[in-house]
């Protein structure tokens, strides 16, 4: 099998219920008009500085388009795309230096993404902040999630190791990957077997990573992950996405994976590792009893009610397919703590596999 090649010239947080604002779901729940808040600075001008002193090093980022997961396993040709990212080396090193990508859910890269990025550097591992929105045109992904696919997001996690993989101070094998939310799922695909040697090739797959809050609604049916750790940390009390969607996924890797883990963090919410007030979002797109949808091993999707193979299958059409589930109103933030637990968890977990 070809692998596909991410070539050099071409979240708030997200769930799959919001994965298309299509005109059918939008038409079943229509939304109050209001003012959107100002855009923020470009990614560029933001974040150059960790709380500890770390400067950033700008770092290009090479990725692609894909339509679904079956162009990455075929090795298909994907429109290319450029995204900006910031590498943080920690101060102290002796050689090279294990790193950790970090990609955002469906708001964009905020300040909770450097503070983590600051917890992971103290730590002595470097860390990658990819701004996924930017270099295609979108601000975020909250109401319309098809203005590029999840395949997509999974194929920057791939980019942005190979981009790494030309820094001399980091270890190309010692790699992980942290998502939230969309970016959540997009780092545990990166993880399946069939997935990831299409798009690496020989380059040794992700040593971790580990899904904050995800949304598991896009799941393999043979979800191999071995040798990468999975990590999984999910709020009990989340109405935006499925947890036991992803109580399910993890129990579906483990048989193959002795690394498998997953914790329920108790009386949390959407989002709880990102420090902000617990607010509410009454017009937020979810389809939080949606089934599970599922791939096979060569990317295709198969239909949730016949079981049958949909050869070509985007985001769209499974969007369509589930519009009966979309309703609104969630509930996203953290209660005093759940931040420090958060990342905690996220350092000892990284620290135990890449240092």
């Amino acid at each position: 099998m070809t692998p596909i090649r991410l070539r050099s010239a071409i979240a708030t947080t997200a769930l799959f219920a919001a994965m298309v604002a299509s005109p059918m779901a939008l038409a079943q729940a229509p939304a109050a008009a209001a003012a959107p808040p100002a855009p923020p600075p470009p990614f560029a001008q933001r974040f150059n500085t960790l709380a500890n002193g770390i400067e950033a090093r700008p770092i290009a980022v090479a990725s692609a388009n894909p339509v679904n997961y079956e162009d990455i396993i075929a090795g298909r040709s994907a429109p290319a795309v450029a995204l900006e990212a910031k590498l943080f080396l920690p101060k102290v090193r002796n050689g090279k230096v294990g790193a950790v990508i970090i990609t955002p859910g469906s708001g964009g890269v905020g300040a909770a993404n450097f503070e983590h990025a600051r917890a992971l550097t103290d730590a002595g591992i470097a860390a990658l902040v990819v701004d996924p929105f930017g270099g295609r045109g979108v601000r975020d992904t909250i109401a319309a999630q098809d203005q590029f696919s999840f395949a997509a997001s999974t194929a920057d996690i791939f980019a942005a190791m190979r981009a790494l993989e030309r820094v001399a101070e980091v270890d190309a094998a010692r790699l992980g990957a942290m998502g939230y939310s969309r970016g959540g799922i997009a780092v545990l695909n990166a993880a399946v077997a069939p997935v990831a040697k299409a798009a690496l090739g020989s380059m040794p797959p992700l040593r971790a990573v580990l899904a904050g809050w995800p949304w598991c609604g896009y799941q393999f049916i043979d979800p191999h992950t071995a040798p990468t750790a999975v990590r999984i940390v999910s709020a009990d009390s989340d109405d935006y996405v499925s947890t036991p969607q992803c109580q399910g996924y993890a129990s579906a890797m483990r048989p193959r994976n002795p690394e498998v883990s997953i914790r329920l963090m108790r009386d949390a919410r959407h989002g709880f590792g990102y420090g902000n007030p617990l607010i509410e979002r009454p017009q937020a797109i979810k389809a939080l009893l949606a089934p599970a949808v599922y791939f096979d091993a060569q990317g295709v999707l198969q239909d949730p009610w016949s079981q049958q193979p949909v050869p070509g299958a985007n985001d769209q059409a499974v969007a369509k397919m589930l519009t009966p589930f979309i309703t609104r109103g969630v509930n996203v933030g953290s209660k005093p703590g759940q931040m420090d637990e958060f990342m905690a968890d996220l350092v000892g977990f990284f620290s135990a596999r890449l240092r």
